[in-house]
């Protein structure tokens, strides 16, 4: 009892003493900062020039008490990597009011503006978005030639404007000649980082940000078990920031990190009980762009056309060895063994045309070279067990225009029309239906490459890129580059031209380079 009487006496004696306390802590008022919309608004974002432009940003600051504190305040710009270098923090500047000439490597970025209450320790802070972009970031590859058959690679780069830039590859000697095309791997996450520059002669790498530093590709040649140069290349496809396909002389290679840049066993074979069976892969490789924005949506298979046994074939996730489709097939609506629908030998591979239209369909062109005819074969790639799914096959009649002497394909997204070039012809074909091709412009040069834009940030948006070339131009420089959009309503073709750009050399290849 006695000890309860005692601890309530030191309760009351201790708050008492607590209501005592007159003025023995001091206390800061907080001056509550607000820092305005001006120059963060939401859809506020600053797309800059590396080494190029300049950012002035002016903040707009308010205070709770009408004007600053007394004890100042501190200021801090910062910029924080999204994409290549996520995490990543570059102070910009300490003052107040931004002025920073952008030294910033090409990525996109949060901008932070932090304004710090030296008396308090309280931070408050805005963002906006800011992407950087060099000369090489983002555009158009064009790869040409001159009059003598030598590489010419221009480029019509994307930032704020288009900038036509000319002759852009630092050779460093290399004589490059007979150009097949240029390649970037798009994936931020790539492990390579590199562009692929590949000729008649060979295939080099080129450094990702400024097109330097070229180094001649090697690759393991199974004829002399070993590496060796002078790689042609065919073709290059990749889906996200799964390993690529690429089609190298008479072999089909994939890349990724694990075997360091390199290209180890080809894998354009059928693995035996008594070793593995090489055949040769048609140039063109088959995939699905479709969900590739997200990695776990994307459909990691690819599909070739084996030019020996005139049969599909594919490639599974993380396959090493190719698998035979006809091996497991129904033989309907169409044979994926040629052979077995064209008893004369079945058929041989004209070209590719990877699209967005239905699901990201498929369409390979074939030729009979005993009955004269060729046929479009339509399927997609999908990811359930390594199957493609079959659309159906298209016998196209001899009197098509331009049609058999053709090599320049599209497919448009929304209708899934066929768009090809021959000449300076454009034509339109709606071949699902049976209806003829339609003429759909005339140019004032010969057509000489075709881009179907699956891609770029305009991808849904059904545009295509058409290059042409006038001969005898006293510059060499007789090149054009155009820009369609179609307009493909189910009972009519139509496009219409957005832009063209001239000077441009006789470009063979049109790729797009991101990062």
């Amino acid at each position: 009892m006695r000890t309860n009487i005692f601890l309530l006496a030191l309760a009351g004696v201790m708050l008492s003493a607590c209501f005592d306390d007159k003025g023995n802590y001091s206390y800061t008022q907080i001056n509550d900062v607000t820092i305005g919309q001006k120059g963060f608004d939401g859809d506020t974002v600053y797309l800059l020039r590396s080494d190029v432009d300049g950012l002035k940003i002016s903040p707009e600051l308010s205070y709770r008490e009408g004007q600053e504190s007394a004890g100042g305040y501190s200021y801090e710009w910062v910029a924080v990597s999204t994409n290549k270098h996520v995490g990543q923090r570059t102070q910009l500047g300490t003052d107040r009011n931004l002025d920073y000439k952008v030294k910033l490597k090409a990525d996109d970025y949060h901008l932070f503006f932090k304004v710090t209450d030296l008396a308090t320790g309280i931070v408050y802070s805005r963002q906006a978005t800011l992407k950087v972009n060099n000369l090489y970031t983002r555009g158009w590859i064009l790869t040409g030639k001159d009059q003598s058959g030598n590489m010419v690679v221009d480029m019509l780069s994307i930032s704020r404007d288009t900038l036509h830039l000319t002759d852009i590859l630092a050779n460093k000697g290399l004589a490059l000649k007979q150009p097949i095309m240029v390649w970037t791997d798009n994936s931020p996450e790539s492990y390579e980082n590199q562009v692929y520059v590949c000729t008649e002669n060979g295939t080099y790498r080129y450094g990702r940000e400024d097109l330097d530093n070229p180094q001649e590709l090697t690759i393991f040649d199974p004829d002399i078990k070993g590496y060796r140069h002078s790689i042609v290349m065919h073709d290059i496809q990749k889906i996200s920031n799964k390993p690529a396909l690429f089609l190298a002389d008479k072999y089909a290679y994939a890349l990724n990190s694990l075997n360091e840049g390199e290209f180890g066993t080809p894998v354009s074979y059928y693995l035996q009980s008594n070793g593995y069976d090489y055949f040769t892969p048609a140039p063109g490789i088959a995939c699905n762009h479709t969900g590739e924005d997200n990695s776990a949506a994307a459909i990691e298979q690819y599909v070739v056309y084996n030019s020996r046994d005139r049969v599909f074939c594919n490639l599974r996730a993380m396959g090493t060895s190719m698998n035979n489709l006809a091996d497991s097939d129904t033989d309907e609506p169409f044979s994926w063994d040629t052979k077995k629908d064209f008893t004369t030998g079945g058929l041989t591979f004209v070209a590719n045309v990877n699209s967005l239209y239905s699901g990201g369909q498929t369409a390979t062109i074939l030729y009979d070279p005993i009955g004269g005819k060729r046929y479009i074969y339509t399927y997609t790639i999908t990811r359930q067990s390594g199957v493609a799914t079959k659309g159906k096959r298209y016998e196209i009649p001899l009197t098509a225009p331009g049609f058999y002497q053709a090599r320049l394909f599209s497919l448009t997204t929304k209708q899934g029309y066929l768009i090809y070039a021959e000449g300076n012809h454009l034509y339109g074909y709606n071949f699902r239906n049976g209806k003829d091709p339609v003429l759909l412009c005339t140019f004032d040069g010969t057509a000489t490459a075709i881009f179907n834009d699956i891609v770029t940030d305009e991808k849904q948006n059904d545009c295509f890129y058409v290059a042409t070339y006038s001969d005898g131009a006293s510059n060499q420089r007789g090149g054009k580059f155009y820009k369609f959009a179609v307009t493909d309503t189910a009972d009519k073709i139509k496009v219409s031209q957005k832009h063209v750009w001239k000077g441009f050399p006789e470009i063979v290849n049109i790729s797009y380079k991101n990062f």
